[in-house]
């Protein structure tokens, strides 16, 4: 626990995975041997780093692999003794060994090299073109429509492997190196955009059952994302500290955007021509508007080191890792709207939402402490800390599961229920690590991992929680569905939360009822009209073609009927809803 408590900061910076390597250490020299200047300590710190196997994870030239760069950039804010510490001990659950064995000198000698200053980093436009590669593709005539709701990818992160799953079989494994956590889904489904450390981006298609393009964006990144409408595919990039912009079609560079601090994490919204990103080190944060491509900043009281933006597109909430308050920024009105005090350091990337009795909630993992803290959104009102028994990194949860799916840095997934908030816990393997579980597009199933040194994939059942089955794998660090792992379907499923409380009596998804389909009202109405239905149906049912009217007038607040309206779009385009295949 304390090991966690001490490393978490580098682990979230590793974008929370990193392949096994385990070395034996190696001293470079007597320890008797002087060391007469900085320049000989650094050419013996480099010896130092590569027999020790350093530049497996980090590189050769330090610039990063699977692992972050070494170089004064990124490390040098850390002291002395603070980087002795991380490399004598190791970090768990990151699978660093530990290099214990190292004399002082030697030690000392590794640190210089770390700390000797490095040349600047360049990665032009011209650079990425050279770098694109479009696989050759074969007959497209019998490419034939895939129904995506229920296929997951799976990153298996040991192995660079990303797998295509569907229920309980793996359909396809293709290779993609460094690849870590963050894939993100075209609108429509057919594509997944996959990043990887050394700053590639690739382009598979589902359809097809292949990679169509990848492209080297930049030498080191931290996340993708979407613009609204899938157009861009937009990368947050730390070497070099720009954001680069690549046409989502072919992943030809559109645009490089340089920046002066290294960015946490940039989120595209999909309610309008916005993305939303902060800085590790900069109390800023800024807005990408992606239609002109321009970008404006505002001040923050303290750096959005993690942050997450609310399902309507309305709030950025985050903080810093110093812990202390958390903070919600309007993305409307540009300034902070209010901001509460924390304990310990909240996980707001690691945010799950839910509806319920009327009111909107959201629950955090702390990275500190064993407890996850739930919140009203949109009041944003404290409501309780729920003890788990250990710090995580996140809460997972759906429309048809009365829990919260959280793990807690031990071999158990913690279960608390919406209701009552009494907590329970399933052991997926005794002695392993879970770190991350993933639903199904029906819920049904849920994708739960084991990152332990002998890890695995758990199926589980969601309803009986019994592991259906075990698949065994090098580091599983991400699922990504279609429906449930995708920030423009968020408010969609809090809007079938909504329907369950409001309309389920009367109206069915998809299928006439008492009242008409939601679909048939999506097909007929539009946002205005479904909220006139819902506050005046007598008049508004009229104009659908009923005579008589039975439904009864209901005051919604503005947070429900966007949540609502949302989910009945979905009911005629993509059929968000249980039931489905």
């Amino acid at each position: 626990m304390k090991t966690l408590k001490n490393t978490i900061l580098i682990l979230l910076l590793s974008v929370v995975s990193l392949p096994l390597y385990i070395a034996s250490p190696v001293n470079a020299q007597n320890e008797s041997t002087p060391i007469p200047n900085l320049k000989e300590r650094q050419k013996l710190g480099r010896k130092i780093y590569i027999q020790n196997g350093c530049f497996a994870c980090h590189g050769a030239n330090r610039l990063g692999k699977t692992a972050p760069p070494l170089i004064p950039g990124f490390i040098g804010h850390y002291s002395r003794n603070k980087l002795e510490t991380i490399i004598t001990k190791g970090l768990y659950p990151i699978p660093m060994p530990s290099f214990k064995e190292l004399s002082p000198e030697d030690l000392s000698d590794l640190i210089s090299y770390l700390r000797m200053p490095s040349k600047k980093v360049r990665w032009t436009k011209r650079d990425i073109e050279n770098s694109l590669i479009e696989y050759e593709n074969k007959d497209n005539s019998d490419i034939k429509p895939v129904n995506v709701k229920n296929l997951m990818a799976v990153v298996e992160g040991g192995t660079g492997k990303v797998w295509i799953m569907k229920g309980t079989k793996i359909l396809n494994k293709f290779d993609f190196g460094n690849i870590h956590g963050g894939l993100k889904y075209s609108p429509n489904g057919r594509y997944l955009y996959l990043p990887s450390n050394t700053g590639y981006v690739g382009k598979y298609d589902f359809y097809a059952k292949r990679l169509d393009y990848k492209v080297r964006a930049c030498r080191y990144l931290r996340n993708i994302s979407l613009s609204e409408g899938g157009k861009y595919v937009i990368a947050a990039c730390w070497l070099p500290e720009s954001i680069v912009i690549l046409n989502a079609k072919n992943l030809e560079p559109r645009k490089i955007i340089p920046l002066k601090h290294r960015i946490s994490v940039i989120y595209g919204l999909f309610r309008n021509n916005m993305a939303v990103f902060s800085f590790m080190h900069k109390s800023k944060i800024g807005i990408l508007n992606t239609k002109t491509l321009n970008t404006a900043y505002y001040a923050l009281p303290m750096p959005f080191q993690d942050f997450f933006v609310d399902p309507l597109d309305e709030y950025a909430v985050g903080g810093s890792f110093k812990g202390g308050r958390i903070y919600v920024f309007s993305l409307r009105k540009k300034r902070i709207a209010c901001s509460h005090k924390s304990y310990g350091i909240p996980h707001p990337a690691g945010a799950s939402f839910w509806f319920r009795k009327g009111r909107f909630y959201f629950a955090l993992t702390n990275l500190t402490k064993p407890f996850v803290s739930v919140w009203q959104m949109y009041d944003w009102k404290f409501i309780r800390n729920v003890f788990t028994g250990g710090p995580g990194f996140f809460v997972k949860t759906n429309p048809y599961t009365k829990y919260l799916w959280v793990d807690n840095s031990s071999d158990a997934v913690i279960l608390i229920n919406k209701h009552d908030f009494k907590v329970k816990k399933v052991v997926i393997k005794k002695g392993g690590l879970v770190i991350h579980t993933q639903f199904s597009g029906n819920e049904r199933l849920a994708y739960v991992s084991d990152y332990g040194r002998n890890g695995e994939l758990a199926i589980m059942n969601t309803n009986s929680l019994r592991i259906i089955k075990s698949i065994s794998a090098n580091g599983v660090i991400g699922k990504y569905n279609y429906v449930n792992y995708q920030r423009m379907n968020d408010a969609a499923l809090l809007g079938g939360e909504v329907y369950f409380t409001y309309c389920w009596g009367c109206h069915n998804p998809t299928m006439q009822s008492i009242g008409p389909s939601f679909a048939y009202i999506a097909k007929h109405l539009n946002d205005a009209g479904i909220k006139a239905q819902v506050t005046n149906p007598g008049r508004v049912s009229r104009l659908l073609g009923y005579k008589y009217n039975a439904m009864p007038k209901f005051k919604l607040t503005k947070e429900e009927f966007k949540a609502l309206i949302d989910f009945i779009k979905d009911a005629g385009n993509r059929n968000f809803w249980r039931h489905g295949n």
